[in-house]
C-alpha cells in the first residue's frame, strides 16, 4: 500500500524494489480499477446518460428511430452496470497488454524482468495519472454551470484537442490532437523512468519503449475514429 503514496515522491526507490516482490501488482492494480470505476460512476451521475448518450451519437449516421431506441436502452439501469462492470474488466486487461508490449522490450535487455514486476511497475505509473484525471473530472463535471457544453470525449483542457474545433477538424486529425496530452506526456516519462529501473537499463531505452507502443496506440485511435 505505500508505493501508492512513495510514487509521487520515490519513484525510483519503489520501482527499483519491484524486483523479486510477489503479487506487487495486486494492490495498484486495484487501486487503478476503483479509481476509474469511481470517475465513471460521478461523471454518469452528474452529466446524465441522456447527455452523454446524445453527444456519443451526435456523429452517428443513426436513424431518429434508432437513436430512440439507443437511448431507450441506455437509460435502462442494467446498461450502467454493465458500463461499471465493463471499466471493472478492461481496466486491469489493458494493464496488463501494456506490460505485456514492454516485457516485448524488457526480454530485449541484459537483465529482463518477471512480469510479475513489470505488471506491477505499469500499474504504480498509472496510479498518479489517473488519480489526477479522477480528480480532475469530478472536479470539472461538477463544477461546470452548464452540463451541455462539456464534451464527454475530452471532458480535460490538457491536450491540444480541447482547442480546436471539434465539428470542423477530421476525425482522425483530432484523435492526434487528443493524444498530444500535457499528463500523457508526464506519464509516459514515469513509465519510461519505471522501465529503466525494473530492467536496469538507461532513461533513453525506456523512453524508446514506452513512446514506440504510445505511438502504436495513438495510430490505433485515430484509424478507430475514422468509423465512428
Amino acid at each position: 500500500m505505500k508505493d501508492l503514496f512513495e510514487v509521487f515522491f520515490e519513484p525510483g526507490k519503489v520501482f527499483t524494489g519491484l524486483t523479486g516482490r510477489r503479487g506487487a501488482w495486486v494492490v495498484p492494480m486495484l487501486a487503478n480499477t476503483i479509481l476509474l470505476i469511481a470517475s465513471t460512476v460521478v461523471t454518469m451521475h452528474v452529466m446524465g446518460m441522456d447527455l452523454i448518450m446524445r453527444q456519443r451519437f451526435a456523429s452517428s449516421n443513426m436513424s431518429p428511430e434508432q437513436m430512440q431506441a439507443a437511448m431507450e436502452r441506455a437509460a435502462s439501469p442494467v446498461m450502467s452496470w454493465i458500463i461499471y462492470g465493463s471499466v471493472a474488466i478492461f481496466t486491469p486487461i489493458g494493464m496488463v497488454i501494456v506490460a505485456g508490449l514492454l516485457m516485448v522490450f524488457g526480454m530485449m535487455s541484459s537483465k529482463p524482468p518477471k512480469f510479475g514486476a513489470m505488471l506491477a511497475m505499469v500499474n504504480l505509473a498509472f496510479f498518479p495519472y489517473f488519480l489526477v484525471t479522477v480528480v480532475m473530472t469530478a472536479l470539472v463535471t461538477i463544477a461546470a454551470p452548464d452540463k451541455t457544453a462539456l464534451n464527454i470525449d475530452n471532458l480535460l483542457a490538457t491536450n491540444v484537442g480541447a482547442f480546436v474545433n471539434k465539428s470542423e477538424t477530421s476525425k482522425g486529425l483530432y484523435a492526434l490532437f487528443t493524444s498530444i496530452d500535457v499528463l500523457s506526456i508526464i506519464e509516459i516519462g514515469l513509465l519510461s523512468f519505471g522501465f529503466s529501473k525494473v530492467t536496469k537499463t538507461g532513461f533513453g531505452a525506456g523512453l524508446g519503449a514506452v513512446t514506440a507502443i504510445w505511438i502504436l496506440y495513438v495510430a490505433s485511435k485515430m484509424a478507430a475514429s475514422l468509423f465512428q
